[in-house]
């Protein structure tokens, strides 16, 4: 009992439920209502969508596992207590998890891509799994790439539901319709919500991990620009965030959408608010797993305010 809850940890399994929690969102909240509102059906049978997220799922957990695989040293100074491979798990289990859960997650997204005839973006999860790997071998020690990787594979996972509707792969005319146009604007605002959200926390978990990296050698952005210089960019982020919300509660208001603008600015605005303030103050790490656990909690109700598109379209 003890090794699965193990297991369960070191996939980081709560991680896997938002992604699938994600992408049921998007399909089933933004994208269905869209398509159903122009007399059109989704592209992805419910089966197929079920093992495409599958396959976000069973990618990202090997990309979890690869990565505490190669960070046992950091580990052991940043979080002792809460290490599982080579404490709990061996490193040659870890290991084989890693290439079974990849290896199954890339044959399934494959299977979908040929089932749906677009073969092709089976290679999506191929590249999630290549960049996955080189991000816990090298890129996450080095200066902002494995900041930009992270977020990049975020967004993607938001993403990734879009690819497979013919609305976005069928043709230019398709691409350039009503519906297609409305797919692209929400999908790529949320994309981009993914992608800020993530690479605020990124460089929030390299402040709050700076003494481990630094012994084992990365070169992480407060490692080398500063902690200063890191903080100023994370609030940066923080206040392009609060933009990009504050036009879209501007387009919302115009839809009428009025309790859509209170759930906006409660659970996503003013936490961003909060979080922008207690990273100035903060130097220590318990400071910054605070504001970490803040901005996760915003990327849930972000993702959420997909359910008003559910009930307003």
């Amino acid at each position: 009992m003890k090794l699965w809850g193990a297991f369960f940890k070191l996939i980081r399994y709560p991680n896997l439920l938002y992604i699938a929690l994600t992408q049921f969102l998007l399909q089933y909240c933004v994208v269905e209502p869209v398509l159903r509102n122009s007399g059109e059906e989704p592209s992805l049978s419910i089966a197929q969508f079920i093992l495409l997220s599958l396959s976000t799922m069973l990618v990202a957990a090997a990309g979890y596992i690869i990565n505490d695989y190669f960070d046992i040293n950091i580990d052991i100074v940043n979080k002792p207590d809460k290490m599982v491979v080579d404490k709990i798990i061996s490193r040659r289990w870890a290991m084989a998890w890693h290439t079974i859960l990849n290896m199954t997650g890339v044959s399934i997204g494959f299977i979908v891509a040929w089932k749906t005839g677009q073969i092709y973006l089976g290679f999506t999860q191929v590249l999630c799994s290549l960049l996955l790997w080189f991000y816990s071998t090298s890129f996450k020690r080095q200066v902002l790439i494995g900041n930009v990787v992270i977020s990049f594979l975020t967004a993607l996972s938001v993403v990734v539901v879009g690819f497979y509707e013919k609305q976005i792969y069928a043709s230019f005319e398709a691409i350039m319709s009503p519906v297609g146009r409305k797919l692209i604007q929400i999908i790529g605002v949320y994309a981009l919500f993914a992608f800020l959200i993530s690479m605020i926390r990124e460089i929030v978990k390299d402040l709050e991990d700076i003494i481990g990296d630094s012994k084992d050698g990365c070169r992480t952005i407060p490692i080398v620009w500063g902690v200063l210089p890191a903080k100023r960019l994370c609030n940066v982020l923080l206040l392009v965030l609060q933009v990009i919300i504050l036009l879209v509660e501007i387009r919302v208001w115009i839809l009428g959408w009025y309790p859509a603008i209170g759930y906006l600015l409660l659970l996503v605005q003013l936490p961003c608010l909060y979080a922008y303030f207690l990273l100035k103050k903060a130097h220590l790490p318990a400071h910054y797993h605070k504001i970490s656990t803040i901005v996760k909690c915003v990327m849930l109700t972000g993702i959420l305010s997909m359910v008003f598109f559910k009930l307003f379209l």
